[in-house]
């Protein structure tokens, strides 16, 4: 192996099209559009294409220099179905898809290899990874399996076996020509309508009072109904001209290309080519490139560079088409792997060397879509793999700013699930080790630590974690999850089986059902909606009516299709006030719908207050007997009803006091001041010592909401699904007196058969393992569907789950199989809920 040369020069395809022509801005002209897009990489041009295809008019694609330039022009071109999140896969299925099809439609050639791609199990756990992800996998579109060692090796002959056990192999991945492919874009959004105005650079973007934006460029102002920041590495400095903070750092990729290797010539002269390989042992991927390998490491966290200073001052003036100095002594233990891998790799020469920045968020997901503190301003930006999802998030967010509301649901990309908790050291830290532990597996529940804790710490964080809390992250939260005792196990998960933790989680739902406990509920996303004309708003907002005065009620935002956008409780505090509670990891995804929906001339006020205030819960069979000694106030069930609310004291301080509680047992929400958490968390287990009163987490919350039938948003309730399907009939008032979003669209649905059902399965595993959501569903040998969520149910001793199955299968007793790590296990759907919640039991009792 030996470095022939270092200078690198991107191949061209033939038939690319010349450079495109622009309307010139004359310094004075001030031009009206719908959707003015920042950026000409994949991306931008990709949703300028899409938004003109789908009818979009008046469409103006701002470029600062020439198209590609910036991290597309030198990318890979990896194109993958995979993914190891479900609704990034559909981005990704969108993506090749609009891949097969854009040289017939446009005339442009892309250079699209569609080689297929295999990646390779050299352990155990690996394999099981696989079999985990073929088991999330199967009953969606692409096509993707499993191949033994023989299959490998005649799918790739250059390949050393030794060691491999087996791949996952997805037959329509490869790889494409980024230039070509946005050039064939460009193409295509040219030929639909758009304007595409290179060497025109931004230099300030202002909204008006009317909600439109002016964008200036040297060239003159663009006035834009909609505005969009596709800026790539320069996307930081874009967003800081409208006054956002995005969470963006650019890291240095380096990958390889190998000078001609004869095995390759020959495959090609016969228009053969080798799939992409990734080599998980290695952390690297591997690609025919013409003759020759391209090879592309990801290096270890204690090796990679991030170039942190743009974070501050953006890229140097000028900076476009250039590319770092590369550093192939980061890539030295990678490059053994190559050798042991690929024992071709040390017979030939390094054609050239690639060392370009490519833009990171700190889990590596793109932010796409609006955000909270901007009306009309959409993003896109942050793809660590822009290519891969170029094609699906040009459709996906051209389909959003057109129709008011996305396809499906992608909240892993959701622009505002990072906030002011998210600071440059964690943006720096969580970069690093996600670049670092690229294709380390991904285990289910796992946790990863880097740049934790936040700043975003309830006020018994060091108090939980003396008593021994296992924490997760929501949100920049740290929650507990359970709690461990007598020295046991409290690391992460690193299997796919049933979990460590399950014994522990075991012993706090006993607490629950047998005795009482307290948890800590801070992270849940929490406003507070009041003033004149609140009701009025609020009805017009949510499916549900509005409760009563004191009292709580759960009422679901649904978009204009009638789709499930958010759940909330809803606790009306005064005529025209009112406090609402929705999940921690959808805070600012909620509080944006509603924000973005407030009239301009409203006299009420909407607050998101999550940060200032905390919550603990007291559930169990002796939650009233703590909460009595706790206050003067009549808590018995006479006197404080279910779905009650009460402004009180408790412990001496003032709290709200709700009794609810999501895992059906009797108990009571108490939110507070954050400043008062820890003295009541140490008033609660003074007073509940008698009770035998112990801490609880989330998983064993999790369970028990599961056994009383309690659906989960993102899990049975998306942007999927309709409210029938998921069974929120009982919340939807589809002909109530206030019009609300999504009114029309619910009272067609609730007239029409759904196309599934959500149901309760009792899954057979032999006790081996759970299901946890998004397996596949067999029926007589057919996919017919997939769980959405699953524990295991300590009442009843045997695995559990939701699924979505079409209706005939929907009956009391029907048998389905659930797929679990590559077998199938019987499973029968059953009574929801599987027990009754404490109140339906006291009602039960009294008749």
């Amino acid at each position: 192996m030996s470095l022939s040369f270092l200078k690198f020069g991107r191949h061209c395809c033939k038939n690319l099209v010349t450079p495109l022509s622009c309307k010139t801005l004359s310094s004075q002209s001030t031009d009206e559009v719908n959707v003015a897009i920042i950026g000409g990489g994949c991306i931008g041009v990709s949703l300028a294409y899409h938004l003109t295809k789908y009818g979009m008019k008046d469409v103006v694609l701002l470029e600062k220099t020439e198209l590609t330039a910036g991290s597309t022009w030198h990318a890979a071109g990896l194109t993958t179905y995979y993914h190891p999140g479900i609704n990034m896969r559909k981005l990704h299925y969108d993506s090749i898809q609009m891949f097969n099809k854009i040289e017939a439609e446009t005339g442009q050639e892309i250079g699209f290899h569609a080689t297929g791609s295999l990646r390779l199990a050299h352990t155990p756990e690996h394999m099981n990874e696989f079999k985990y992800m073929m088991t999330r996998h199967t009953w969606l579109e692409a096509d993707q399996h499993l191949v033994d060692p023989e299959t490998i090796h005649f799918m790739h002959p250059l390949l050393n076996m030794e060691g491999i056990l087996g791949g996952l192999y997805t037959p329509g991945d490869g790889h494409t020509d980024p230039y070509s492919l946005t050039m064939a874009l460009a193409a295509g959004a040219r030929m639909y309508g758009a304007k595409i105005l290179q060497d025109n650079p931004v230099t300030a973007t202002r909204q008006r009072d009317d909600g439109r934006w002016e964008v200036t460029t040297p060239k003159g102002t663009l006035i834009a109904n909609h505005l969009v920041n596709a800026a790539g590495f320069h996307a930081r400095q874009v967003g800081e001209m409208s006054g956002l903070d995005l969470p963006l750092v650019p890291i240095h990729h380096q990958y390889m290309v190998t000078a001609t290797i004869p095995f390759l010539e020959d495959w090609k002269s016969e228009k053969r080519e080798v799939p992409a390989i990734r080599d998980l042992r290695g952390s690297y991927y591997v690609r025919q490139e013409r003759t020759g390998l391209l090879v592309g490491p990801y290096e270890a966290e204690d090796k990679m560079v991030i170039q942190d200073d743009w974070y501050e001052n953006g890229p140097p003036k000028g900076f476009g088409k250039e590319l770092f100095q590369h550093d192939l002594d980061r890539l030295d233990k990678c490059i053994e792997h190559v050798v042991d891998l690929l024992p071709i790799f040390n017979e030939t020469d390094i054609q050239s060397v690639v060392a370009g920045p490519i833009t990171y968020s700190p889990d590596i997901l793109p932010l796409i879509g609006p955000t909270y503190k901007l009306k009309n301003y959409w993003l896109a930006v942050g793809f660590g793999y822009g290519i891969a999802h170029s094609g699906g998030a040009g459709k996906y967010l051209a389909r959003w700013i057109m129709n008011g509301e996305p396809d499906y649901d992608l909240i892993e990309c959701d622009p505002d699930r990072y906030s002011t908790w998210c600071d440059k050291q964690f943006l720096l830290d969580k970069a690093r080790e996600s670049y670092g532990m690229n294709t380390t597996p991904v285990f289910p529940g796992e946790e990863r630590w880097a740049g934790r804790p936040t700043s975003r710490i309830s006020g018994i964080y060091e108090q939980t974690k003396a008593r021994d809390a296992a924490f997760g992250f929501h949100a920049g939260w740290e929650q507990p999850h359970y709690y461990t005792t007598n020295g046991e196990q409290k690391d992460t998960p690193v299997c796919f089986g049933r979990k460590h933790y399950h014994d522990a989680v075991g012993r706090e739902v006993d607490l629950i059902l047998n005795k009482v406990g307290v948890a800590d509920l801070t992270p849940f996303g929490k406003f507070m909606l009041e003033g004149p004309g609140a009701t009025k708003f609020l009805s017009s907002m949510v499916a549900n009516t509005m409760p009563k005065v004191n009292r709580v009620n759960l009422s679901h935002l649904l978009t204009p299709t009638g789709k499930v956008y958010a759940e909330l409780t809803v606790t009306r505090l005064d005529k025209d006030r009112y406090y609402i509670v929705t999940g921690s990891g959808s805070e600012l995804h909620d509080f944006r719908w509603l924000v973005h929906n407030v009239p301009e001339d409203s006299k009420f006020s909407l607050t998101n207050v999550t940060d200032d205030m905390g919550v603990l819960a007291v559930t169990g069979k002796y939650a009233r007997d703590v909460m009595s000694k706790l206050t003067s106030e009549d808590m018995s069930h006479e006197a404080f009803k279910f779905l009650e609310c009460r402004e009180m004291e408790l412990a001496n301080l003032p709290v709200q006091a709700t009794r609810i509680s999501y895992t059906g047992e009797l108990g009571w929400e108490i939110h507070h001041n954050k400043e008062h958490t820890a003295d009541l968390y140490r008033a609660i287990l003074e007073a509940g010592k008698e009770f035998g009163i112990a801490d609880y987490g989330t998983l064993a919350v999790n369970s028990l909401r599961l056994e009383k039938g309690f659906r989960g948003w993102g899990a049975e309730m998306n942007m999927d699904k309709n409210p029938y399907e998921a069974g929120l009939g009982p919340f939807i008032k589809p002909n109530k007196k206030v019009k609300f979003i999504g009114q029309e669209a619910v009272q067609k649905l609730s007239q029409q058969e759904q196309k599934c059902k959500l149901v309760m399965l009792v899954v057979d595993t032999h006790n081996r393992l759970d299901p946890s959501g998004n397996e596949t569903i067999w029926f007589d040998n057919q996919v017919v569907g997939n769980t959405t969520s699953g524990a295991y149910s300590y009442q009843l001793g045997k695995s559990i789950c939701f699924a979505y199955v079409p209706p005939r299968l929907a009956e009391l007793g029907s048998q389905v199989y659930v797929e679990l790590l590559g077998l199938r296990y019987p499973a029968t759907v059953s009574r929801d809920p599987l027990f009754d919640t404490e109140p339906v039991r006291l009602a039960k009792q009294s008749t």
